[in-house]
Formats: C-alpha cells, structure tokens, sequence
C-alpha cells in the first residue's frame, strides 16, 4: 500500500470517529480572522499576509543580493520575518493609539495649511521622478504627459490620497516622538565618555589588523585614535604585456616604461598617460596591502622620498615613501561638534527606544498565529 493510499485510510478513520464531516474553507471569512489585537484594534489575516509576504520577497532578494558577494547563503530563516512582522503591526498600533491617546493627530488651521502645502511639494516630486525614470522618451507633451504619469502614478498606488497620508502619518510620529526626546540633552561629561570608548574602540581595531587603520581612512571614518609605527606610501603598478606568439614580448620597449615610470615617480610628475594603476596605502610592517612584496620593501625604505622598485611575475612596481602617520589621540575640542551630534542622536534613540518598549509592554496584546495555517 503506498504512503498517500494509508493516508487517505487514516484521515477518513478520523473523521468516522470524531462524527466531523470536511467542509471547504470560506476563503472571505478565513481572510477576516484576527491575527493580532491590540488594545481591541485588530489585524486580520489578509493584511497581515499581504505585509508578511512583502517582507518576505525582499529578505528573499537582500539574501540573493548578498550571496553574490560572498556575504551570505541566500538562505531566509521565514519564522524570523514571520515574528518581525508581528512585532512590526504590534508596534505601529501601539503608535498610532499613542499619538492619538495624546491628541498628536490634531491639527489646527496652521498646521492643516502646512500639511497640505508639504503633500503637493511631495506628491509633485514623486511625479517628477517617475517623469524623468519612465517618460524620458515619450512623444507625449504637455496636459497629456502630465496625464498619463499620474495614471502611472495611480495604478502603481503613488495616489495623491497616499501620498497625504503618508505625510500625515509621518508628522504625527515625529510629534510622538518629539514628546519624549526634545528634552534630551548631553553634557561634555558624556561626550568625553563617548570619545574613551571610541578611542578604545579604534586602538583595539588597528591593533587587530594591519589593514585596519588604511580602511578606516579610505571610509572616510572619523579616526579617533592614529596609531604609531604607519606610513604612507604610493604604489604605481605597471602591468607587463602581454606575450606574443614566440612566448616573449618587446622587452627594450618595456624596460623603457619602467625607467620614464620611475623617473616620473621621483619627481611626482603625472602618471596619466602611462596606463598603470596608482594606490596610496598607509601601511606597518604587518600589513599586506598591495602585497606582502611591496609592504616589504616600503618599510625597508630609509627617509621620506626615497622609493624602490619590485619586479614581480605579472607587474613592475615603484613603491614610494611619501610620508609617516603621527600617533594622534583626539580630544574633545577637536572632535566636539561631530561628536555632539552623535551622542545626542544616540541619547534620543535610546530615550525613544525605552519609551516605545514600555508603551508596547502597557498594550493589552494577543496574537492567533495558528490561524495563518
């Protein structure tokens, strides 16, 4: 007997003994049932599935993404998403009851005009970008263009009536939050805190890593702590040719590249039209940027100025010594402003953070996850 014919047997026993008959599920009134009640305000089935779906194809498509660069599996853990999403429509409810509970979503006369001024601004950008990404080529001029990007527009639910509410809902969570962070403050106690565990923090980065510290500068990263013992260098790497037919290439001719590369290197003329590949590293004995040959001969490089040449399998490089790093420890009066802003950001994050968790915490929450089966 096979495994579908045993179950088939098995599931009527089932239903002879429980005296059930098998009746087809109502899809519209399966649709209605509560998944998630907040303080009485409920969200059925549909939307949840809706919204739990969009959450899903897109974790689905960030992990394919990232899988590409070697930076994930491609795999998505569904109960995950599925557990996010509940908490997500939990903490937007207990929000909009909030602001609401407060009066937030009140507006006077001023306020009103404000909004509706802010809602053309919005939605006429939004027009305009769908314009300029879909409509670049079309043939069609004036009130028939204009008419068939809001159609556009429209049917991709880019409505004028979403667009108000979602600068509505947008304004009324700023007030929200507002309540609780505009009397948030920080004083030069708390950013000289701040700045010793940055300063930490950068020390046991570039301590881990001779790579670190040249990373953390290419980023663009605030350095709060330079270490000892770098410099910079400047890498030009000619690539050599390619070979012919007899397995050997013009080697007069490449020899004459390397000397003007050399030349122009010590000199620092420009290298533009030479078609090599320039790089400037900041580099310790332990690092391996630009190879562990190049790392080599730079920190065997005596003065500043001073370069040397590494003739490698598939390169001739000219490596120069252009400059050392001087161990630098920040203080608070050369990084206060910077520093000020994202302490204080931090501060009301965390104010905001603590407050939504207790207002979620005070809900009166259930959930029916067994009925999304």
């Amino acid at each position: 007997m096979t495994k579908k014919s045993l179950f088939a047997l098995l599931l009527v026993a089932v239903i002879a003994l429980s005296g059930c008959s098998l009746v087809m599920k109502n899809d519209a009134v399966d649709a209605l049932q509560t998944i998630i009640d907040v303080n009485g305000e409920t969200v059925n089935k549909q939307d949840f599935m809706n919204t739990y779906s969009y959450n899903l194809n897109y974790e689905q498509y960030y992990a394919q993404m990232m899988q590409q660069f070697g930076l994930s599996d491609g795999s998505v853990d569904e109960s995950t998403v599925l557990q996010n999403t509940v908490s997500s429509f939990i903490t937007d409810l207990v929000l909009r009851q909030k602001a609401t509970e407060l009066g937030f979503d009140q507006f006077d006369d001023a306020a009103e005009a404000a909004l509706a001024e802010q809602v053309e601004t919005e939605y006429q950008k939004q027009l305009d970008q769908i314009r300029e990404n879909y409509f670049a080529d079309s043939e069609l001029e004036g009130d028939a263009l204009t008419e068939a990007v809001i159609a556009y527009a429209d049917q991709n639910g880019l409505t004028h009536d979403y667009v108000a509410e979602h600068v509505r809902d947008t304004e009324v969570s700023n007030r929200l939050r507002a309540s609780v962070t505009d009397d948030i403050t920080v004083n030069d106690d708390d950013l000289q805190a701040a700045l010793d565990e940055k300063i930490a923090a950068d020390k046991s980065s570039f301590e881990s890593s001779g790579n670190a510290y040249n990373s953390a500068v290419v980023a663009g990263n605030t350095i709060y702590y330079t270490p000892a013992g770098y410099r910079v260098i400047r890498v030009a790497r000619l690539a050599k040719p390619a070979v012919d037919e007899t397995g050997a290439f013009n080697l007069d001719e490449f020899n004459a590249q390397t000397a003007d590369l050399y030349a122009r290197m010590e000199e620092d003329a420009s290298l533009d039209d030479l078609g090599v590949t320039v790089n400037e590293y900041r580099v310790n004995e332990t690092s391996t940027l630009g190879g562990a040959d190049v790392v080599a001969a730079a920190v065997m490089l005596a003065e500043k100025g001073q370069q040397t040449a590494v003739d490698t399998d598939d390169a001739y490089i000219v490596v120069k010594y252009v400059d050392d790093v001087e161990e630098h420890t920040a203080t608070l009066d050369e990084v206060h402003d910077t520093l000020y802003t994202e302490v204080l950001t931090d501060a009301k994050n965390d104010a905001y953070t603590v407050a939504v968790s207790e207002w979620v915490g005070a809900a009166n929450v259930s959930t029916y996850p067994e009925r999304l089966n």
